[in-house]
């Protein structure tokens, strides 16, 4: 039996039924699978390089001493040699850097 597919699989498709609403993602062979809402690029961002949509490993920083630092103290904290992890929104003291300059922000 040939299905004709409208778009190359896989691809995301939103199916409406008596339950409400869902996403499936279709695969090649013609079977969905429930997924979440395909995600879209802000108005205006430019649309991602081929490179740019695969995953990229988390290169999560070597960290000595995770650190509480009030946002006002925050240069202070940079000065010294602290760091900033975006994806934690916390700072850090880098492996190799003396810590006891950063002592009243660390975790007690």
């Amino acid at each position: 039996m040939t299905t004709d597919l409208p778009f190359a699989p896989p691809y995301k498709l939103k199916l409406a039924g008596a339950d409400g609403e869902r996403w499936v993602e279709v695969q090649a062979d013609g079977s969905q699978v429930a997924t979440s809402a395909p995600v879209w690029p802000a108005a205006g961002a430019a649309s991602p390089s081929p490179s740019a949509a695969r995953p990229k490993p988390a290169s999560t920083p070597q960290a000595a001493a995770v650190l509480k630092v009030p946002f006002a103290e925050k240069d202070e904290a940079k000065r010294l040699g602290a760091r900033w992890d975006a994806a934690r929104k916390k700072w850090y003291v880098p492996a190799g850097v003396e810590l006891a300059p950063f002592a009243r922000w660390m975790d007690a």
